[in-house]
């Protein structure tokens, strides 16, 4: 998903993000962080609640974004492979020392 705006919300902790072709996607804000002069933001999708009665067994999964541009006129960027495993594991890493360690571990994704 490419995002072009942000509107942020601060009291509710909701980020929406519109694809190009106008799309509206809500998310949960994780958390805001930086890694090698980057700064980073770690969003979970809202699920309406019929979505997550069907998708009960399924992991939360965490979308990651650059952040680009001034607090005026910020931007996510998405990241590509390499990038996105090493934020990752630094979200991991820094999300272990906000929040419990079990929910942290929870979003660790799979071996293979």
């Amino acid at each position: 998903m490419k995002e072009e705006r942000n509107d942020y919300t601060e009291d509710d902790n909701i980020v929406e993000l519109v694809d190009d072709e106008g799309n509206t996607f809500r998310f949960e804000h994780l958390m805001t962080f930086e890694y090698k002069d980057n700064w980073y933001i770690a969003l979970t999708e809202l699920k309406e609640a019929a979505e997550e009665t069907e998708d009960e067994d399924d992991a939360e999964e965490v979308a990651i974004y650059r952040i680009e541009g001034d607090e005026e006129n910020e931007t996510l960027v998405q990241l590509e492979d390499d990038e996105l495993d090493e934020a990752f594991a630094e979200f991991c890493a820094q999300y272990e020392d906000f929040e419990d360690a079990d929910e942290a571990a929870a979003l660790e994704p799979d071996e293979e």
